[in-house]
């Protein structure tokens, strides 16, 4: 997922005050809650799910009968909390929690016939809560999970006598986002290993809310003590108004996906339903609608054009991006010379794939007089500058259409000492006739900082100029009056960029945002760049699906890249590189334009249809938090 959270706020349901969940559970397609009912707090009662529906439950109760073979006093099924769900050997069985004098003991009781349940045991000493793994026998044993600061294991051969872990199998962790107490939640048994979840929320000492934190672990199928894999961040945050009986009641698992269950008096039941990690269905086979052009590279260095002894195009031409006027494609893309510095070229097309014809000459290039000291004078050697082997210039260009103006942003480098984001412009009239009357670059991005890849959305958004400079930890968008005042310091970007590794989608580190978003029915199409853990050296291709009034807001996320550099052009000059800058709408068929190792232009075609279609039905998408309703 790049992973990106939603910052909704949760939704308050006032008809369910006198329910009091204490479980969740699903058997066959049946979801139910465990629950009692502040008007008979005597017993425990079943209620089920309306028709699939995860989120909507009838008010019709099913008494339970909890029977006691362990209590000299009669059971107080007000004490019972925390009931948690598993089937093993076709033994129906809850764990759950008794509150008793100030104390809470874990307890085991298994279904006897259709609605009542024989207490077996009380699991050792453990005070806290606790479940059985579902469908989960190893070596002749049964294993559980449990624990609210640590989170240990604990085994048994008969469901009587339990043997406990010598230490716990997970600790909070300094300096990550479960640095505080951890409370065991649910488990789920996968082909890859068993799925921990974890609860490790907190109060904020700043803002006094409840950060609602949920974090995952991967445990070894033969040795459930052995952790394998762990989330770096959480697998869903948020943030609400503190509430001291808030708290996770349940979790149920479906094929793809699971839901998690919140309660608390004031707010009533609250639900939010993720994807199941490790578990996507949607692999790279989803995008074949997206097909790499047989006539790739559509322009190289080495072509057999006209310019092909051009020295300021010898040493590269790639990273293009591209503008669709009146069915015209328009493409600029970055020319390193035999001097190693980078320019802009120029070429047009009018079925989008065949440009023949490069402008003679650089459209546009920087002079020592626009900004910095001039280029360093030593000889040119492309290996030990890595900015797309040259070592100063403007590179990576990518165009925005405003009303009359084009604009064009791009990457100012002089040295990894010097490298800022500037801006030019050029009248659309100008543009077309080919008069390179640029304005001049203005240098966008702070002083001192290092900064690449902004763009500038293709509209105003509530009559200003939109600025997407970071995609993480979180989509950033600027909104300015006047790109100008960015210049003179009467505006300033403070983007903030996230270098850390995220382990729970393809997209373990992205690097930042490719061409200017396309405007669609659907939303904004934002391509980005991105590497994944087994292969960091090799860029590649996602997609994001953005809302078209809040584009901070994510509709949907491609769970595979959607261009990977497998072809011999990608891996030319620069090994495992696509690099998109562009990207066009013409006539019902999307074209991105990108970069093939560092050295050749490049394109890649879709039905549009086809290709926002596969989007939605991505199983990435943001999860929205609904109320659960009683009825």
């Amino acid at each position: 997922m790049f992973l990106n959270t939603n910052k909704k706020k949760f939704k308050i349901n006032k008809k369910i005050d006198t329910t009091l969940p204490i479980g969740f559970l699903k058997k066959d397609n049946d979801y139910s809650i465990f629950c009692k009912s502040s008007n008979t707090p005597e017993n425990i009662f079943i209620i089920k799910n309306k028709k699939g529906n995860i989120n909507e439950f009838s008010i019709n109760k099913e008494k339970l009968n909890i029977k006691n073979k362990l209590f000299r006093s009669k059971l107080d099924i007000d004490k019972i909390d925390n009931v948690i769900y598993s089937i093993n050997k076709k033994k129906e069985i809850i764990n759950f929690i008794y509150k008793e004098d100030k104390k809470q003991k874990l307890y085991l009781a298994i279904k006897k016939n259709k609605n009542d349940w024989i207490i077996q045991n009380q699991v050792l000493d453990i005070q806290e809560r606790g479940g059985l793994v579902s469908d989960y026998i190893n070596n002749k044993k049964y294993y559980m999970y449990f624990g609210e600061s640590n989170i240990s294991t604990a085994n048994t051969l008969n469901l009587s006598k339990w043997n406990i872990s010598q230490d716990p199998v997970l600790k909070p962790r300094p300096g990550f986002f479960d640095k505080s107490n951890l409370k065991f939640l649910a488990t789920k048994v996968i082909d890859r290993g068993i799925l921990v979840f974890y609860d490790a929320s907190y109060k904020d000492k700043i803002s006094k809310k409840l950060k609602i934190q949920i974090g995952l672990a991967m445990f070894s199928l033969s040795d459930p003590n052995k952790i394998i894999w762990r989330s770096d961040d959480a697998i869903f945050e948020n943030e609400i108004s503190y509430e001291k009986d808030f708290e996770v009641k349940g979790i149920i698992f479906d094929q793809d996906n699971f839901t998690i269950y919140w309660y608390s008096k004031k707010t009533g039941i609250l639900s939010v339903t993720l994807n199941l990690p490790f578990n996507n269905s949607l692999k790279l086979e989803s995008f074949k609608n997206l097909e790499k052009h047989d006539n790739n590279p559509i322009i190289s260095p080495n072509d057999n054009h006209s310019l092909s002894t051009q020295k300021w195009l010898l040493n590269g031409t790639f990273n293009p991006t591209a503008i669709n006027i009146d069915e015209k494609i328009h493409l600029l893309f970055r020319a390193v010379g035999e001097d190693g510095i980078s320019r802009i070229g120029y070429s047009e097309s009018v079925d989008g794939v065949n440009f023949a014809n490069i402008h003679p000459k650089p459209v546009f290039s920087l002079k020592k007089s626009h900004f910095g000291n001039g280029h360093i004078k030593n000889k040119y050697d492309p290996v030990l500058y890595e900015s797309g082997g040259s070592w100063g210039g403007c590179e990576d260009p990518r165009l925005t259409k405003i009303g009359d103006t084009i604009y064009m942003i791009f990457n100012a480098f002089d040295g990894w000492d010097f490298i800022r984001v500037a801006y030019t412009s050029i009248k659309e009239k100008d543009f077309i006739d080919k008069r390179w009357n640029w304005d001049r670059p203005r240098l966008i991005s702070p002083q001192g900082e290092i900064n690449k890849n902004w763009v500038i959305f293709p509209e105003k958004i509530n009559g200003k100029f939109a600025v997407l400079h970071s995609l993480t930890p979180n989509i950033q968008i600027d909104y300015l009056k006047n790109l100008e005042d960015l210049e003179i310091g009467k505006s300033k970007i403070k983007s903030k960029y996230e270098r850390k590794f995220k382990s729970k989608s393809w997209d373990t580190w992205v690097r930042g945002v490719g061409p200017a978003p396309l405007k669609t029915p659907e939303g904004w199409l934002v391509f980005y760049h991105a590497v994944t853990a087994d292969e960091t050296h090799k860029y590649k291709l996602g997609v994001l699906l953005l809302d078209l009034n809040d584009p901070t807001k994510i509709i949907s996320r491609a769970t595979a890249p959607i261009l990977t550099p497998d072809m011999w052009y990608e891996n030319d000059s620069k090994p495992g590189i696509v690099y998109a800058c562009g990207a066009i709408i013409k006539k019902d068929m999307l074209y991105i334009y990108y970069g093939g190792g560092d050295k050749h232009v490049c394109v890649a075609t879709s039905s549009l249809k086809e290709f926002i279609d596969n989007l939605k039905n991505s199983k990435n998408q943001t999860p929205s938090i609904k109320k659960v309703i009683l009825s």
